[in-house]
């Protein structure tokens, strides 16, 4: 688009020569726009705002330094920043706008820029009023900007940390590390880690598949034969949690099944932390061939157990069983002696209490902090039900690919987490609102 005070027109007059059939199949490449001065005439003529602007200069309301008419078209008269002399550049009606701005964001001569940038070539050259807020507005709703653009900023949503349990065993985590690149010699690729909410202590199953089968076989017979049946039990939603297996292994033990959001990890944190500290542990040890990890893996886990957790001050072994682990290099007689077991239960209650009331209190000012860390210049959006979203792409992406998809309509809302359909397949899936970004519909 030329300068239209320069009453040149961008219109492509060869398009004039085109048939119809090929207008039908003109692409987004082969856009053209008709601002001749002879439309943009006929248009103010209806438009309320310039219509009052003419009447008023007709008045002499209005300083002509401002405006001008030519030709019976209304000018604008501007001096843009750093700049000496004034010029007139065209008001444009309310209805050729969009028009104007589709030509400087979508044709590929634009580039689907951002607002500052579109904003910056369209005001040199024509005038209207909020120009800079329906520049933003359309780029908003604009489907290509939504799906390819990078995010500058850090996801949206507000860390809602889980409810932290009362006490040991209540609430527990479990998810897989692997598959290792062969599998070892004792024929196991996966490990199966269960990690207790609130003391920190881990248990780590040794597998050779990561099924349905073995998850559920793992957790009754590693966890609950020992431990007993815990309340709530955090997972992801891979298909070796969310089957109907699970499902009815979790409902006969009264056990509440919480499903963080997929491609979420801050959901399941806990057991994040860990697997980023457990994996570079168990690296240390196993050999050249990498088939004897499995080998290490109880010795690793035994030194992270006996060794103090920065969030709670106390070992996990401490936090579970009440008392100082024996070390290998730890030869200190017994302080106490007890004559009955009656009297070592006592001991082992007074400790415990104040174990956990020292332990509770860094707990929770600890999550405070991560969540105030974690939320500090973060948007905290909610949507509703109906609402049109994109949803985040999850994995590794060739570049030229969409970094969203959609739009999806939001059918189910459990803040931060929402249940999102495709529109065309009517498939569900439930996701973070992390990994959302609503669909503007656009009104100029």
């Amino acid at each position: 688009m030329t300068r239209i005070n320069q009453h040149q027109s961008p219109n492509n007059d060869n398009a004039k020569s085109k048939s119809t059939n090929d207008d039908k199949e003109l692409t987004l490449k082969h856009m053209t726009f008709n601002f001749s001065l002879e439309r943009i005439s006929q248009e103010q003529k209806n438009d309320p705002e310039i219509l009052r602007i003419r009447q008023q200069l007709l008045q002499k309301e209005f300083d002509k330094k401002n405006y001008v008419i030519e030709n019976d078209v209304l000018y604008k008269i501007i001096q843009l920043p750093r700049a000496h002399t004034k010029f007139k550049i065209v008001f444009i009606p309310l209805t050729m706008q969009e028009e104007v701005i589709s030509c400087y964001h979508d044709h590929p001569t634009a580039a689907h820029f951002g607002v500052n940038r579109t904003w910056l070539k369209v005001r040199t050259v024509c005038y209207w009023s909020n120009m800079k807020k329906s520049i933003h507005d359309y780029i908003r709703s604009c489907e290509k900007c939504a799906k390819f653009n990078i995010r500058r900023t850090a996801p949206p949503g507000h860390l809602h940390p889980i409810e932290y349990p009362q006490g040991p065993l209540e609430l527990i985590s479990m998810d897989f590390w692997g598959p290792t690149p062969q599998y070892s010699t004792n024929g196991n690729k996966y490990v199966l880690i269960i990690t207790d909410y609130y003391t920190k202590y881990v248990i780590a199953c040794p597998l050779p598949n990561n099924t349905a089968t073995s998850t559920a076989k793992s957790f009754v017979e590693q966890f609950v034969f020992k431990f007993g049946i815990p309340r709530r039990l955090v997972t992801d939603q891979g298909v070796h949690f969310n089957n109907e297996l699970m499902q009815n292994l979790t409902m006969l033990l009264g056990t509440n099944h919480i499903q963080t959001s997929a491609y979420h990890p801050q959901s399941n944190g806990l057991v994040e932390r860990f697997n980023a500290t457990f994996h570079p542990q168990l690296s240390k040890l196993y050999n050249a061939e990498l088939n004897d990890w499995d080998d290490y893996l109880a010795p690793v886990i035994y030194a992270y157990n006996t060794g103090e957790h920065s969030t709670t001050g106390y070992s996990p072994f401490q936090l579970m069983f009440g008392r100082y682990p024996i070390l290998p290099i730890n030869h200190t007689p017994a302080t106490f002696k007890f004559n009955r077991p009656s009297d070592y239960w006592m001991k082992l209650i007074k400790c415990m209490n104040v174990y956990r009331q020292v332990a509770s209190k860094k707990i929770l000012v600890h999550q405070q902090q991560s969540k105030q860390r974690f939320d500090k210049n973060r948007e905290d959006p909610q949507y509703e039900i109906n609402d049109l979203v994109f949803y985040k792409v999850p994995g590794h992406r060739p570049k030229l690919e969409e970094r969203f998809s959609g739009p999806y309509t939001i059918i189910n809302k459990q803040h931060p987490s929402y249940t999102i359909q495709n529109n065309h397949s009517l498939t569900s899936k439930r996701v973070h609102v992390s990994d959302l970004k609503l669909v503007y519909q656009r009104h100029i």
